[in-house]
């Protein structure tokens, strides 16, 4: 039976179930029918138990890591559309610490301007995600040679820097 059909029999049912409990009088008050009816379109899942439970991984949210309080090299970015300093040198080892002074900045390079094998890969984000004043960016570099980077949005305005990282 299709669901229009079964509905309109039960509706039909229940009316006459109604009035009949509304003429049969036996003296001792009214009584109410009941119908009990379930109205599904489809199975319901049940979940069962298991005798071993089942693994879930819960997401946890990667703790805010702290810039160091004390690093090898500080650059300003974002102050005059500058990186400051525009170059600088430092050891295999050291940390260099990005500090945004300017909103709407990134920091990026171009494939090859930055020694092969390095793992710094400047900003997080795409090329188009931009921070502002307050943000940190710091890496410690294990990758001797010369690194050529800019701001993506501020490149044509000349905001691009450099630095070699010594043996």
């Amino acid at each position: 039976m299709d669901r229009r059909r079964y509905l309109r029999a039960l509706a039909a049912g229940t009316a006459a179930v109604s009035i009949a409990g509304c003429t049969g009088d036996d003296g001792g008050g009214t009584e109410s029918p009941t119908a009990e009816s379930t109205l599904t379109d489809a199975p319901t899942d049940t979940p069962t138990d298991t005798e071993t439970p089942t693994d879930t991984e819960t997401p946890t949210e990667a703790p805010t890591a702290t810039p160091p309080q004390d690093p090898d090299q500080r650059v300003a970015v974002g102050d005059g559309l500058r990186f400051d300093p525009e170059s600088f040198e430092i050891s295999v080892g050291e940390t260099v610490l990005w500090e945004w002074v300017g909103p709407g900045h990134n920091i990026k390079y171009d494939e090859g301007a930055v020694p092969e094998g390095t793992d710094w890969t400047g900003t997080e984000g795409s090329r188009t995600t931009t921070y502002g004043e307050g943000h940190t960016h710091w890496h410690t570099f294990g990758t001797a040679g010369e690194y050529d980077y800019y701001c993506v949005p501020h490149q044509g305005s000349g905001m691009r820097a450099s630095f070699t990282v010594t043996e």
